[in-house]
């Protein structure tokens, strides 16, 4: 100790600074790591004004430990300073880590995992340190902080100081992988990844950080198929039971059965992924049809070993829920990534043989491919694009998604209707055999001219070919599309729709 000047410090008390050699001074092991940034900085503040503020110092048996200013101190060596002004303290080790943890709190740029980690080991502190209210005490008698002392100390909600600490739980493999990444900054991803299992954090976390995704989602899709195999027998006996009851409006709503999981390889991957309108900064996703949603159709209408066909296969779903279940599926789309992503995440995750996997980039309307064939597929399954253009899927002039003159559209759509009733089995009433054609459509507003309906222009084209109109029913859509609408609904009073409606069409 060098020399000693005592400062004001409050009303009723003063408080000495003193001149202390940093030599004498001994840095516990921290709890967050030096700014080597930051030291700079503050080095040359030091230089040109002085230091503004001292540095606290515990004494324990003659001897000086860092409390707080470990970049003041660290600042200071690095200008070759001999000594520096300090405040001296009488502490023990929970008060000096107690002091360390408070002043990391205070730094602004803090990951959400580092925050999470400082207030649950400063809420530990306080515990022992008896400053916290004991579990069973009353309004009357209670004498430490409550939670709601300590959410609102930290300037949060009790909502949102209870999801910080949850954040605490990740994994520590996790967190130090996390650590190294941006994402470490979402508290709300950070959240959600708290929830999963161990396995699941650190593998979410290594494919983050090796930078084998470009989102969080996709990362923890990616990290739960890794961890948790699929069980298709199960899953195939879900499906089962869920078809006992076929009512005219159904609806599918889980996106945690073994089939949402593995389509969700596809629909939500970055380089497959198709936005198809942006409000704001709220992204909207092109519609996916719901794995439930497919697996009713393939299951309703056909048996394990069947031969089913997607000729507007988009990302998948029907391929990938066929191949799930057993089916032998053939698909078509514009879109080779599509393509190449259902041909990997179906070998992959099903039991499918590659042999029964058969996927043309081509028009599925003119399906030169199939040319020569007929009267072969139990199950013909699509979904064509909303007429008019109402979602772009590719650049291809031939894709149904880009040809907005509404009679070509439909001209198109007859091509592919008639080679669907050659490709088709025929259905036998007698038998109680049904091999449909399944086409799910919607419905489209023209303004002053009204609301279009897809599926009164593809019925009266299916009679026209000969297709018998076997039955309809309707999906419900969660449609965030719908969502951004709804003023303009009101506005010119019309209902917002929600629904698709699916026509089953087969051939005697």
């Amino acid at each position: 100790m060098v020399a000693s000047t005592v400062v004001a410090s409050g009303a009723n008390e003063n408080v000495e600074i003193v001149d202390i050699q940093i030599a004498d001074i001994s840095v516990t092991r921290r709890l967050r790591t030096t700014d080597e940034d930051k030291i700079r900085d503050l080095s040359e503040s030091i230089a040109s004004i002085g230091l503004l503020h001292a540095i606290a110092v515990g004494e324990r048996g003659g001897k000086y430990v860092l409390l707080s200013g470990h970049h003041r101190l660290e600042a200071f060596k690095k200008l070759g300073r001999r000594c520096i002004p300090a405040t001296v303290h009488e502490v023990d080790p929970l008060v000096e880590e107690l002091i360390q943890v408070e002043e990391n709190l205070m730094v602004s740029t803090l990951s959400a995992i580092d925050q999470a980690t400082f207030i649950v080991r400063w809420e530990e502190l306080l515990t022992q340190l008896g400053k916290r209210a004991q579990r069973g005490d009353n309004r009357w008698k209670r004498s430490g902080l409550t939670n709601a002392d300590l959410a609102k100390s930290r300037g949060m909600s009790k909502r949102s100081y209870a999801y910080m600490k949850s954040i605490a739980k990740i994994h520590p493999d996790a967190q130090d992988l996390l650590n190294e990444t941006e994402y470490a900054n979402n508290k709300m991803d950070m959240v959600r990844l708290a929830k999963e299992e161990d396995k699941v954090q650190i593998a979410v976390a290594s494919i983050l950080a090796t930078n084998k995704s470009k989102s969080f989602s996709r990362a923890l899709t990616l990290g739960r198929c890794k961890v948790y195999s699929f069980d298709w027998d199960a899953e195939k006996k879900r499906i089962q039971d869920r078809i006992g009851k076929p009512f005219s409006i159904m609806k599918w709503d889980s996106n945690t059965t073994d089939l949402s999981r593995l389509c969700m390889l596809l629909s939500h991957d970055d380089d497959t992924r198709i936005v198809n309108r942006e409000w704001g900064t709220v992204e909207v996703q092109a519609y996916s049809q719901h794995p439930d949603h497919s697996a009713h159709v393939i299951e309703f209408y056909t048996n394990p070993g069947d031969h089913m066909l997607d000729c507007m296969s988009g990302r998948g779903t029907n391929l990938l829920v066929g191949a799930a279940l057993g089916r032998r599926v053939v698909g078509y789309d514009m879109n080779p990534a599509n393509l190449a992503k259902v041909r990997s995440v179906a070998l992959e995750h099903t039991d499918i043989d590659a042999a029964d996997l058969q996927l043309h980039h081509s028009d599925g309307c003119v399906m030169e491919e199939l040319a020569d064939q007929q009267d072969c597929f139990d199950l013909i399954t699509f979904d064509p694009p909303y007429a008019q253009g109402a979602e772009r899927y590719t650049d291809d002039p031939r894709d149904l998604c880009n040809v907005r003159n509404m009679d070509a559209f439909y001209e198109r759509l007859r091509e592919c209707m008639c080679n669907c009733k050659r490709l088709i089995k025929k259905s036998d009433w007698e038998k109680k055999e049904f091999h449909p054609v399944v086409m799910k459509v919607g419905s489209v507003r023209r303004l002053q001219q009204g609301l279009h309906n897809m599926s009164t222009e593809v019925e009266l084209i299916a009679r026209d070919l000969g297709l018998v109109l076997h039955d309809t029913f309707f999906n419900h859509l969660y449609s965030q599309y719908a969502m951004f609408q709804m003023s303009r609904c009101i506005d010119h009073r019309y209902s917002a729709k929600i629904h698709e409606t699916n026509l089953v069409f087969v051939k005697y």
